[in-house]
């Protein structure tokens, strides 16, 4: 996972979005050699526990080329900004049918983990792409403190016609800038 991080009065929360996948199995660490590739320690021990082999390292080296992703997701008192690697088609981004999200949330309890809770569909009521086609500004309805917003944007598209190569983003809202 990727994650962007935001303070808002005075508490830290944020988006999570899919990195990279297909790694032999679950990633416990990571660290940047020398020649900037990414190293990946894993082990299939516990919770984050995936793929066929018990442990493994693994490098993965970047290519130079920025693929299409929400760079960003920033929580506004009526919605959310999103902010892209480049820039988008705007038909695809205005039409709020491009969206769908949800709400919910978790119950503590002394046993990890647990279902979803107080699932809800939210209405993306509009989004607005900014002057540099990098920006799209949601409006949605329904937003609740103390949830995970999840978003799918599965319709975006950029300038040149991709789609999205991670059109998914789970934001964890404490506050609600500006109430």
């Amino acid at each position: 996972m990727r994650v962007f991080l935001e303070k808002v009065d005075g508490h830290w929360q944020g988006a999570c979005f899919r990195f990279r996948e297909g790694y032999a199995c679950g990633i416990i660490r990571i660290a940047f050699g020398n020649d900037s590739s990414l190293f990946v320690g894993m082990s299939n021990a516990g919770w984050s526990g995936r793929g066929n082999r018990p442990w493994g390292l693994q490098r993965t080296r970047w290519t130079g080329k920025v693929p299409f992703e929400v760079h960003s997701m920033k929580a506004r008192t009526g919605g959310f900004e999103l902010h892209f690697t480049e820039g988008v088609d705007k038909s695809t981004a205005e039409d709020v049918a491009s969206y769908k999200m949800s709400s919910y949330t978790y119950k503590l309890r002394k046993d990890y983990g647990g279902p979803e809770e107080d699932v809800k569909e939210l209405a993306i009521r509009s989004a607005k792409v900014s002057g540099d086609g990098k920006t799209v500004t949601l409006s949605v309805e329904g937003l609740k403190e103390g949830y995970v917003h999840e978003l799918h944007l599965e319709g975006v598209r950029s300038g040149k016609g991709q789609p999205l190569l991670h059109d998914e983003a789970y934001y964890t809202l404490v506050n609600i800038p500006g109430r």
